[in-house]
């Protein structure tokens, strides 16, 4: 009996040393478990967030930042675009979407709502959308704010690759969801929108006449679907201008503008600070071109122009302007990799020998040019048109100009300052006319009058390429390396490993 009692207390002691090292283990493996519980829980909550592109490509802009961040109303978002398309790009710009929506989400919190609605999946809800907002296709992105919404197309978001196009594998060239959607949130949370108004009664353009050389109703879809009102507004009959006006439009007036019609718009520019879009054409006397020197704006008379090759021994002129080169300012801020088009154009400039700022004159800023190839042509009844020297206006021509009326230092005014566009043409923006680089610029235009300069501060996003040529020895060199050297390198070592071991 005295030789067994060791071994059971040896016994005992290692039963309970493995109790104390089971127990041990499971406290440190509860405290583990809860130590990655916390650490998950605070990272989940404060992080940090890195763009690692070379271009910032899913970085959002200040301005962008700045309006979420003021959001005082919830927004909804419901992206309804099928996933499958005949198009190519659809699937990159949807990725592209979703990315930019959810760096948007990370901004603006609960206040930015963002549902996916698959219209082959969900039958009943894409039905309910369609008949709720009355679209005619599932290929919109819709912001709601109230009762108030916006849709956005996909082709809205993205400039694409014109030759490649039709193939339905167009490249991008640049996405723009962030100026769109920024412009549909701003769109929707505005309380009471803009007005814009037409004027009639000099034969201008009509916004509502769906005519293709001479209708704007193509160019009334797209400003009321940022939220601005289109109303027209007869001078001749009224002699006033409108108390609610955001921007007066006078598009192309054939006849000529009465002296009181005259002051009653210097009025308005001057002691209200009002907003003017004027478009005028070539061989059209109306008034406003004396009018606009008291602005230091000169309104040539005579027609852009380039030689365009010989046909048949007829040598052709082109008289669709093109516009290339832009001066910096909030107009021309996302087009300079872009054309805009200006059929039938005369020059519009600042008055030469007077200065572009000044404390007791206006500011005038030329915004875009042609290209040198292409001269103001003076003599308009003639049947060949040359280049002379004596008469015409050499090129490159400036085609429009921003005018800010002054406000003299020190002096604290209630009213805002003036502004106005003037444009050599009115046909940019016809129903014939209205391209994807001339929207943008009336676009541009009218935001930059209704002073919503956020809405145009947002540059369109470039897709970062990355090309490798190789020539055809290279190519198979590349191929021999990775198909044959790769796996015969495994081999070797295995072999190698083999032969070690054995020894």
């Amino acid at each position: 009996m005295a030789i067994e009692t060791p071994k059971l207390e040896h016994v005992t002691t290692l039963r309970r040393r493995k109790l104390e090292i089971g127990a041990n283990l499971f406290v440190q493996i509860v405290a583990a478990a809860v130590l990655v519980v916390m650490v998950n829980w605070l990272v989940a909550r404060h992080y940090l967030r890195f763009d690692w592109t070379k271009t910032r490509y899913y970085q959002i802009a200040d301005k962008t930042k700045q309006a979420l961040h003021a959001l005082k109303e919830p927004v909804d978002v419901v992206v309804f675009i099928p996933v499958s398309s005949e198009h190519g790009y659809v699937e990159k710009v949807l990725e592209d979407a979703r990315d930019l929506l959810k760096e948007m989400q990370f901004v603006g919190g609960d206040k930015l709502r963002v549902e996916y609605v698959d219209p082959d999946r969900n039958l009943a809800r894409a039905k309910q959308l369609v008949e709720k907002f009355k679209l005619e296709a599932p290929d919109a992105i819709i912001f709601v704010c109230g009762e108030r919404h916006r849709y956005v197309r996909l082709d809205d978001l993205v400039d694409i690759d014109a030759s490649e196009y039709g193939m339905g594998q167009g490249r991008i060239r640049a996405f723009k969801g962030e100026g769109v959607f920024l412009s549909a949130i701003q769109t929707v949370t505005e309380e009471k929108p803009p007005k814009v108004y037409f004027l009639t009664g000099q034969g201008e353009h009509d916004p509502n006449d769906s005519d293709q050389r001479e209708g704007y109703s193509t160019l009334s879809q797209y400003i009321k679907r940022d939220n601005i009102t289109v109303a027209r507004w007869n001078l001749m009959e009224k002699q006033v201008l409108p108390d609610d006006a955001g921007v007066i439009v006078i598009a192309g007036p054939h006849q000529e503008f009465t002296p009181t019609e005259l002051a009653v718009l210097d009025d308005y520019l001057k002691k209200q600070g009002g907003r003017l879009l004027i478009m005028l054409d070539p061989n059209r006397k109306t008034g406003l071109e004396t009018w606009l020197r008291n602005w230091n704006v000169q309104v040539d008379d005579d027609l852009a122009v380039a030689k365009g090759g010989v046909l048949l021994g007829t040598e052709l002129l082109i008289v669709n302007a093109i516009g290339t080169e832009y001066t910096q300012h909030p107009i021309t801020a996302k087009l300079q990799d872009v054309n805009t088009t200006f059929p039938y154009a005369r020059s519009v400039h600042r008055v030469a020998g007077r200065a572009a700022t000044g404390a007791d004159q206006p500011t005038v800023t030329e915004l875009v040019k042609t290209p040198p190839s292409f001269w103001g042509e003076t003599d308009l009844k003639s049947e060949r048109m040359t280049f002379d020297p004596g008469k015409d206006i050499k090129g490159p021509l400036c085609l429009a100009v921003a005018v800010e009326s002054s406000r003299p230092p020190g002096v604290e005014l209630k009213t805002a300052q003036g502004r106005m566009v003037v444009v050599g043409s009115s046909g940019f923006v016809d129903n014939s006319g209205l391209s994807g680089g001339n929207l943008d610029f009336f676009m541009n235009s009218m935001n930059w009058l209704l002073k919503r300069e956020q809405l145009i501060a947002v540059s369109p996003k470039l897709p970062q390429e990355f090309r490798l040529d190789m020539t055809p020895n290279q190519t198979r060199g590349v191929y021999a390396l990775v198909i044959i050297g790769m796996p015969l390198a495994v081999a070797l070592l295995g072999l190698a490993a083999w032969g070690r071991r054995r020894k």
